[in-house]
């Protein structure tokens, strides 16, 4: 039965009476990293050798496996059974990488290194390579940051996204070489899509503080301020911050903060920021009701409003351990009727980790099942062709956790254990959003939709 969606007042947002601290942040160890690894080698059996490349984007595989993600330049690491790890670095690398705490070899390559930097103090990196064991007979698996399918191209094992001079060295030793990103980021057996409760605290932790200071900047908003003003707000700290805070007045799509662009009251609003793990963005309008919109457009984006709310509480409702991502895909589509029509042009939510987005279970006809260690975001940008291109989005994160995970998340974090358990309260008490116990909200605005960003006393709510 469709439920009605109605709008009431409340002030703030979840959890404002408890401190955050960053004493609970659990420390992954040397064990924790020797553990990953041995993990990979133990699924990775098709493969003799395993080359993982990272850069300052692409970080994540080799940051799970190290702790060590390399800012200032490429990074490739090599693995095999019975061997140690061999890190192959650049000029800045030889020092940055001293953060690894697991037993490896290092080699310099400078060609990793920025243009203009020292060079011819190497070897090859066919010499490198051959060094650790790589040769004709060698079936070498390599990881990236994405995998491709039969759809895409014709030979998609064989294509691969790493920089081509990288490629080229390995087939000039062996015939034998494959895309095995699917080791890490497949929806159904990706190392990286389970995630230990250690990473599920931090993940809380990272999605606290997001969702807190993307609170302050809208909160702290007035009109007339620029883009470049207004990013002040969110009072960014030196965690690392795997996409760009968005800040877009003028619905112009994400674009870096312009010095010139002003806020007037009726325009729509983009912004968000996340730190890893975690990632908070809302698009909606700064009004303070519908009747700040152009007359035209004041019924569809009300009507868009309340839909979308609906379907993004039937996601949060969807979720639980041993649903398959067709489900929940379908559901939503209950509530929207067609994604074309609505204007949801991507994966109605996905998976994230160190990176915004490692994959999305939720398609049509997806298999995959729902599994407790999972990070999940809610994230699906509306934009009907009636509303005359304004929008809406919410993003927050849940995690997955299953009576064995949420009893160790309590023992490692207990504040953090006790702002999840709040937040189910909140949605389930305030929102009327029924989410089962294993999905913990990792947000403290998890499922708040702010209709009037400039009277954010409103919030929407499913009538109960």
């Amino acid at each position: 039965m469709k439920k009605n969606i109605t709008y009431i007042r409340h002030q703030g947002i979840m959890n404002e009476d408890m401190a955050l601290s960053h004493a609970e942040a659990p420390v992954i160890t040397k064990e924790d990293y020797e553990s990953r690894i041995q993990k990979l080698l133990d699924v990775a059996s098709p493969y003799s050798h395993l080359l993982i490349y990272a850069d300052k984007e692409h970080f994540s595989n080799l940051e799970y496996l190290t702790g060590y993600d390399p800012r200032y330049e490429e990074c490739i690491l090599l693995l095999k059974r019975g061997g140690l790890p061999l890190l192959i670095v650049g000029n800045e690398g030889m020092g940055q990488s001293q953060c690894i705490t697991v037993s490896h070899d290092k080699v310099l390559f400078q060609s990793l290194s920025p243009m203009g930097q020292s060079r011819g103090k190497c070897k090859s990196l066919v010499e490198i390579l051959s060094g650790y064991g790589i040769g004709p007979q060698s079936n070498v698996g390599v990881l990236g940051w994405k995998s491709f399918s039969e759809k895409e191209f014709e030979d998609w094992k064989h294509t691969f996204e790493v920089p081509y001079y990288i490629v080229k060295a390995v087939e000039s030793l062996t015939e034998n070489r494959e895309n095995a990103n699917w080791l890490m980021m497949d929806n159904d057996c990706g190392l990286r899509i389970i995630q230990d409760p250690k990473t599920m605290v931090l993940a809380e932790i990272a999605s606290t503080k997001a969702s807190r200071k993307t609170w302050d900047f809208v909160r702290g908003l007035k009109e007339g301020m620029t883009e470049i003003e207004a990013s002040q707000l969110f009072n960014i700290d030196g965690e690392p911050c795997p996409t760009y805070p968005n800040i877009c007045f003028y619905g112009k799509g994400i674009l870096s903060p312009d010095y010139h662009r002003t806020l007037a009251l009726g325009q729509p609003i983009g912004y968000g920021m996340g730190y890893r793990y975690a990632q908070i963005h809302r698009v909606s309008f700064y009004i303070r009701d519908f009747k700040d919109l152009e007359p035209q457009y004041q019924k569809p984006v009300k009507k868009l409003c309340e839909t979308y709310f609906r379907a993004a509480a039937v996601w949060f409702e969807s979720l639980g351990i041993g649903a398959t991502g067709h489900e929940v895909w379908k559901q939503v589509k209950d509530v929207v009727g067609s994604y074309e029509e609505f204007g949801i042009a991507l994966n109605p939510g996905h998976i994230i980790h160190s990176e915004e987005w490692i994959n999305s279970p939720f398609s049509e006809g997806s298999t995959t099942t729902l599994k407790s260690g999972m990070l999940l975001q809610c994230d699906f940008t509306a934009r009907p062709a009636g509303c005359g291109g304004l929008g809406v989005h919410m993003e927050d994160g849940v995690v997955l956790a299953d009576q064995a995970a949420r009893e160790e998340i309590r023992r490692l974090a207990p504040d953090s254990y006790a702002r999840m358990v709040k937040r189910q309260q909140f949605m389930r008490q305030v929102l009327g959003i029924t989410v089962k116990d294993e999905v913990l909200p990792t947000s403290d605005t998890c499922g708040m939709f702010h209709p009037f960003c400039a009277d954010l006393g409103w919030i929407m709510a499913v009538e109960q």
